[in-house]
């Protein structure tokens, strides 16, 4: 998808399969709120959108996402600088699980709980169940047939954060579960930030909007 008009057609694609507005922007790695724009803004071929209607980046990272190997290294890459923050903090916790978003954080993860030999866990976000008319909406969860988190120091993996939302509910879950959560690692950062609320996020690369 090169342009705004490709990407919308491709969100209304998805919301006309069944998608939720959430599982739209997990989908096509964007925020809820770009998603949200493209799916209720009328897009014309040639037509400029308005300058501050979306301040987002598109990642397309299907070039990586199909290779078990490719996803294999970075996923390796990702954990060397999740090792190397514990090593300059001085944190000397051990790392019992190692906590996977759905869905594309779910083979990084399962790469880093094998190299680390922690237990995986699969979280399912608030995200992916968004809905823009809903009011209140139904929180995360933790699927069964994985790890728990309680009395445990976790990890939190995904591919990429775009607005840390998604991070900080994650953590909240963990919390809220007992467990306790050390470190968010991405592939990607959109935002900037080296803390999700209380805990350190690091990525692989950042990007931002200038």
């Amino acid at each position: 998808m090169n342009n705004i008009k490709e990407l919308a057609e491709k969100a209304r694609e998805l919301k006309a399969k069944g998608f939720s507005t959430g599982e739209i922007s997990d989908e096509l790695n964007i925020s809820k709120e770009t998603a949200l724009w493209l799916l209720t803004h009328d897009i014309k071929a040639g037509k400029k959108p308005e300058a501050v209607a979306i301040r987002d980046v598109y990642v397309n990272w299907q070039s990586i996402g199909k290779s078990a190997n490719r996803i294999y290294f970075l996923s390796l890459a990702l954990l060397d600088l999740i090792i190397e923050y514990f090593e300059e903090n001085d944190v000397n916790k051990s790392i019992d699980v190692v906590v996977g978003i759905a869905n594309s954080g779910i083979p990084i993860a399962s790469y880093i709980a094998l190299e680390l030999e922690a237990e995986l866990a699969l979280v399912i976000p608030k995200k992916r169940i968004w809905e823009p008319e809903k009011e209140k909406m139904q929180s995360g969860y933790i699927l069964s047939n994985f790890a728990e988190v309680k009395n445990k120091n976790a990890i939190i993996v995904d591919d990429i954060v775009t607005t840390g939302g998604t991070i900080k509910d994650v953590s909240q879950l963990i919390k809220a579960n007992k467990g306790k959560p050390l470190i968010a690692g991405v592939l990607l950062d959109k935002t900037g930030s080296e803390k999700i609320g209380s805990v350190p996020l690091i990525s692989l690369l950042k990007v931002s909007v200038i």
